[in-house]
């Protein structure tokens, strides 16, 4: 084939802008959806999301977020390998409930502590001292009558490990108390509160009850892999061009030695998919999708682009011909709900979040404020600065490539994780509704897409909103 003849046959990279999905006769309301997957092999999420391995988006507190919603978080490995499997290791310690870390000192006042329970609406709290043990449980109505320090009017604590963190709901639920401590031998882990009890989550946990939790590694790096086997649901090769064979070959070295799901990727195209089958052998799930970030640079700097929605389509395709049970996340590029029902309706299992997620409470980058206006910083992690801190922190990173291909920015602050995460799930139930499925598996079977121009909001409505 000539080179003219390869511009003529060039084939249609289908983007998320690209493609809408037909309405279809919904077989239930979008509150009866069920929107329950696997992120690997053997990792059961409830809901399809999960959060990048980026070090502005994942550490401790985003994992933990992500498993008590339904979703994972996969610890990013920008970090020494210690910090990284101590982290994980903090995940499945993790209560299974939300908390917090509301508590009283047992040397403030007693009128304070008051006060503070008023502030709070809460007719109790745990009392921890500033070393972190769990001493005592303080109610309002002691406080009142004390002229002293909480230490003098507390009661004895009581508390529940993490493990039984479901049973402290229950016990909150009779009303006994509003809050009630979770402990591991004296030390305080958090408080969990009324509210909680009224408002329980669902989370994603493994067969032991504990929160699911995944970790990036480099196939090169075995010995990290090795590390966090014992307390990660799942390893993440993080790598931008997966279909490479030492790649590939390292990969296999890690699934021979480590029993952890092992999802492999990036990858694009159905050549790459079929590869990695063949090569590694033990392939658990694939992370699909090259250059559609949008902080990744990729398309630009080395010209090479295989969009997210066309990637999942293609390696969904590779999977079922061969018969490889590897569920596929769909990585890079998704900017709404409605994005996320396309890559499931185009194959995906579940998909993983970086730019949605960067701005919450819970990502590990600092608050900026630009003016009236909060931001926190958000980096691909082929920028510049994200490489120099991996080759800075990890011996065994190969340093191949001397370009970036990333950028580094600022994302608007969008609160806690939660009210983000709930909102897209919200959207992604309406989605499967209207495509007519009532979980992904039919929507697999019944989705129809279709190519229309670009939707445009009526600029009347700008004007409309303005001053």
């Amino acid at each position: 084939m000539g080179f003219l003849d390869r511009l003529r046959g060039a084939e249609r990279l289908y983007t998320f802008d690209d493609v809408y999905l037909v309405p279809g006769r919904a077989p239930v309301d979008p509150s009866q959806v069920d929107v329950s997957t696997r992120f690997s092999r053997n990792v059961r999420l409830l809901i399809p999301i999960s959060s990048s391995p980026m070090d502005t988006v994942t550490e401790y507190d985003m994992a933990v977020a992500m498993a008590l919603l339904g979703g994972i978080g996969v610890i990013h490995r920008n970090m020494p390998r210690e910090q990284q499997v101590e982290l994980a290791s903090r995940v499945k310690q993790a209560p299974p409930v939300p908390t917090s870390r509301l508590h009283l000192d047992p040397d403030e006042s007693c009128e304070r502590a008051l006060d503070e329970l008023r502030s709070l609406g809460l007719r109790d709290l745990p009392v921890v001292s500033r070393d972190g043990k769990l001493v005592g449980h303080a109610r309002a109505q002691a406080l009142r009558g004390c002229r002293g320090a909480v230490a003098s009017a507390m009661e004895p604590p009581v508390y529940f490990e993490p493990r039984r963190a479901a049973e402290a709901l229950d016990y909150l639920e009779s009303g006994a108390r509003d809050s009630v401590a979770i402990a591991v031998g004296g030390a305080y882990v958090g408080t969990v509160t009324f509210d909680s009890s009224l408002n329980r989550v669902a989370p994603a946990t493994d067969r032991e009850g504990r929160l699911v939790v995944a970790a990036a590694i480099s196939p090169f790096d075995l010995e990290r892999a090795r590390a966090l086997d014992r307390y990660v649901d799942a390893l993440v090769t993080d790598v931008a061009h997966f279909h490479n064979v030492e790649a590939m070959r390292a990969a296999r070295e890690v699934a021979k030695s480590t029993g952890a799901d092992l999802v492999v990727g990036n990858v694009g195209t159905r050549e790459a998919a079929a590869d990695a089958l063949s090569v590694v052998e033990r392939v658990d799930g694939f992370r699909v999708g090259i250059a559609g970030g949008s902080i990744c640079t990729t398309a630009a700097v080395g010209g090479a682009y295989a969009p997210t929605l066309w990637a999942v389509a293609a390696v969904r395709d590779a999977a079922d011909e061969l018969g490889a049970d590897a569920p596929i996340i769909a990585d890079g590029g998704v900017r709404s709900s409605g994005d996320i029902v396309k890559a499931l309706a185009a194959g995906a299992s579940s998909v993983m979040l970086g730019y949605l997620l960067a701005g919450t409470d819970e990502a590990p980058a600092p608050l900026v404020r630009v003016g009236e206006a909060a931001y926190k910083p958000y980096r691909g992690m082929a920028s510049r600065g994200a490489m120099e801190r991996r080759f800075a922190v990890d011996r065994y990173t190969r340093a191949s490539k001397r370009v970036a291909e990333g950028v580094e920015g600022l994302v608007p602050y969008r609160g806690p994780v939660a009210s983000v995460v709930a909102e897209l799930v919200e959207g992604v139930k309406a989605g499967l509704g209207y495509a007519g499925a009532s979980n992904i598996r039919e929507l697999w079977a019944v989705a129809r897409f279709g190519v229309a121009p670009q939707k445009q909001v009526p600029q009347e409505l700008f004007r409309a909103g303005e001053g």
